[in-house]
């Protein structure tokens, strides 16, 4: 009889609900958000489906949340943390890693009373820094042409000519001096004059003529010569030409454009 007993306990089903929790466990936290959901005071508000309680969050992380409302605490050193995203390259085991910012998000959310670290955000790169400093002074010489070709054309100009040199002339202030008084409208590229615009012309030289034919036309001619010398490449400088067609200024179309035109 024993023997028949101590057989039928060892066959016997226990079944096992690991994995959800009370209610109590829940609102022991009552200033976190599902303590607040699940507080008697909003019973009337929860609409489960099948005894379910839907929640659009990471299940995977969520097991960190629950795990504070059972202890108090969270502990992740079964996990390794890192300082990016799971979906990252990095992530090599995609359901053990995940990351710092990821678990901290779900503890802001849950609003734990956990006090979360502040991150430093990392500094960029000396190189980044570098490129987009030198990519602003691209786009304002750029923009200094366009202004230049702009008011060029207001004077009927065909030709506008330029002299970047690669280091300081002794004649530079002259030189610019004496330009501005004949072609007033290349005060705006002035502030280039010689160094930055010499270095940006070497540099960005046929992507910057490309720029100013997709603003002004393919009609507008770009010549960029560089003049070098084999004895000192100090005295190296670049010769540029804006050449704008005579036949661009069409009287009548003129007229047409402006405020006083009959039409």
């Amino acid at each position: 009889m024993s023997g028949t007993t101590s057989s039928a306990a060892s066959q016997e089903r226990i079944i096992l609900n690991v994995g959800g929790t009370y209610r109590s466990t829940l609102i022991a936290y009552p200033t976190t958000l599902l303590g607040t959901m699940f507080a008697d005071r909003n019973k009337e508000l929860l609409c489960p489906v099948n005894g379910e309680h839907f929640i659009d969050r990471d299940g995977q992380l969520f097991r960190y949340i629950l795990q504070f409302y059972r202890t108090g605490k969270i502990c992740c050193h079964d996990v390794h943390l890192t300082n990016t995203s799971s979906n990252d390259a990095a992530s090599t085991i995609p359901n053990l890693t995940i990351s710092r910012e990821e678990l901290f998000s779900e503890i802001d959310y849950f609003q734990l009373p956990i006090p979360l670290p502040i991150f430093q955000p990392e500094p960029p790169l000396l190189s980044q820094q570098a490129q987009k400093a030198a990519a602003s002074k691209l786009d304002e010489f750029i923009q200094s042409f366009q202004k230049s070709i702009f008011e060029a054309m207001q004077y009927f100009e065909t030709t506008i000519p330029f002299t970047f040199h690669r280091i300081v002339r002794d004649n530079q202030e002259f030189y610019w001096n004496e330009h501005e008084k004949v072609s007033p409208f290349v005060k705006y590229l002035r502030p280039f004059a010689p160094c930055v615009g010499y270095e940006l012309l070497d540099r960005f030289g046929a992507e910057i003529g490309k720029q100013l034919k997709l603003k002004f036309g393919d009609d507008l001619d770009w010549k960029l010569e560089k003049h070098s010398s084999h004895m000192d490449t100090k005295v190296d400088y670049y010769r540029l030409a804006i050449n704008i067609p005579e036949e661009v200024y069409d009287n009548n179309k003129i007229l047409q454009y402006s405020a006083y035109s009959d039409s």
